[in-house]
């Protein structure tokens, strides 16, 4: 061979080996059935968030910020996000909001349903910033 065939076959076997030593990217949606919400998390979205976070609902703002029903259909980096934000309302108090509270008191999250959402969406971002 001479040496211009030789760079090149050396410069092609270096191009494969680094594609193959790219590190994973995650921004991709999880696969089919990857992501589920768990039922007891559903149970309190469904009493708590889902009349105004969700695709058919009649509150835009609320849907522009957080489609609950949608969560499945995101890539992965914009799940992550939304869980982080959820979270952090949640844990903070933020939500749901006054305006609801006041309305519908029986449809308030407890307590205890308030720290179950918040560890699940801490640990479902653990679960998919790992993989």
């Amino acid at each position: 061979m001479n040496s211009k065939t030789t760079l090149l076959t050396m410069l092609a076997g270096l191009f494969v080996l680094a594609a193959f030593s790219l590190p994973e990217m995650h921004s991709s949606a999880p696969e089919e059935g990857e992501f589920e919400i768990p039922e007891n998390i559903n149970a309190i979205f469904e009493k708590s968030c889902f009349g105004c976070h969700n695709s058919e609902s009649d509150y835009q703002k609320a849907k522009d910020k957080m489609m609950i029903d949608k969560l499945g259909d995101l890539k992965k980096s914009k799940l992550v996000a939304k869980l982080n934000k959820i979270g952090k309302e949640v844990s903070e108090g933020e939500m749901p909001p006054e305006k609801f509270v006041a309305k519908y008191p029986d449809r308030v999250p407890t307590d205890a349903e308030r720290q179950v959402l918040v560890d699940w969406a801490r640990n479902t971002v653990k679960t998919l910033t790992k993989k």
